[in-house]
């Protein structure tokens, strides 16, 4: 059980100029990380609501607090605060003038270069940054992460993850997330849908995270994804390739089976992917020789329909769709008839 210590923030206060904050972002010593600039949504109608922010600025009313994540290189990776950060660095860079002021009408159509005396004023601005020291507990910056950003740009917990562990795993997930089974998982032929917020890179993670027995998977699959990133994060070229080679293999042997159906129930009219079959089928088929697949790939395409019939595994799919017994139960009933359709059947 953690102490009332493991869940304290060890952190510390900065008063950062404006200035201080443009320069650290240019140097790369402040992380605006490139997935959070793509949610940038001051300039989606214009650039009225980033003007206002200066103006507020101008009227010296008083700022939210940033809060940033210290890296062990040192740098300050910004958690909350993107938009604010964003904005100052984008106008400083004469990205946009400023539009519908209502008290610096004077300043209207204005880029910062034509601010006269306001540009020192607003340089000098300070704001309040929150730094979130290195030595606090990784799940516990990925909580604070996640409250904080609840706001109007919130981050997908694969997001979060992808901004604490940097590192050789993620890139492996960036390079697997553009195969094209998952970069088009669930999505159908005329739909116009499509993915973001790095779905396809946390369903790669699925399949590594849950290769195991799942001894220590405790009912909450984002924090056994959290997990499994952090203790990863770094690992060698040649692990990195040997799971590359894994998952592609893996995926390949579905594809043998199941063809154009990869991740489908047939059974049901409405025929869609589900993250629940590509868990079990790529976990199951990790072992299966690829000449066996090919072998016996009608038997095992046929016992999989079968097991989308059986009550007890349609009772696994309603309710805690991922707690643990739910998961280990799927794996039973189907690791059976899969090995009545390798070894049992001609």
């Amino acid at each position: 059980m953690q102490s009332s210590q493991d869940k304290a923030l060890n952190l510390y206060p900065i008063d950062y100029p404006f200035e201080t904050l443009y320069s650290r972002a240019k140097s790369k010593k402040l992380i605006l990380n490139p997935d959070f600039q793509r949610k940038y949504k001051w300039d989606k109608d214009g650039w009225e609501r980033s003007s206002k922010f200066i103006e507020s600025c101008l009227m010296r009313i008083p700022l939210p607090s940033c809060y940033f994540a210290e890296e062990d290189d040192g740098t300050h990776l910004v958690i909350d605060g993107v938009q604010r950060i964003t904005t100052i660095q984008r106008f400083f860079d004469d990205e946009f003038a400023l539009e519908g002021l209502t008290t610096f009408k004077d300043l209207e159509g204005k880029k910062f270069s034509e601010l006269g005396k306001y540009k020192a004023e607003l340089e000098s601005t300070t704001i309040r940054c929150i730094v979130l020291r290195k030595e606090n507990p990784k799940n516990l910056i990925s909580e604070i992460f996640s409250r904080l950003n609840q706001g109007a740009v919130e981050l997908s917990d694969q997001e979060i993850r992808h901004a604490l562990y940097p590192g050789s795993l993620d890139k492996l997930l960036e390079s697997l997330g553009n195969v094209e089974e998952v970069k088009n998982f669930g999505i159908g032929p005329r739909s116009e849908k499509s993915k973001n917020s790095l779905e396809s890179q946390e369903q790669v993670l699925r399949f590594f995270a849950l290769k195991g027995d799942l001894n220590d998977y405790e009912d909450k699959l984002s924090k056994y994804l959290d997990s499994y990133m952090e203790k990863n994060q770094k690992i060698s070229s040649r692990e990195a390739k040997s799971l590359a080679n894994e998952f592609i293999e893996t995926l390949e042997k579905c594809k043998i089976v199941f063809g154009g159906d990869i991740f489908i129930d047939t059974t049901k009219q409405r025929r869609r992917q589900s993250m629940v079959y590509y868990d079990l089928l790529m976990h199951s088929l990790i072992p299966i020789d690829k000449a066996v697949i090919e072998k016996k790939k009608t038997n095992i395409k046929s016992a999989f329909t079968d097991l989308c019939k059986n009550k007890d595994f349609q009772r696994s799919l309603s309710g805690g769709l991922q707690n643990k017994a739910s998961i280990l139960k799927r794996r039973v009933l189907w690791e059976k008839l899969l090995e009545k359709a390798i070894h049992g059947r001609k």
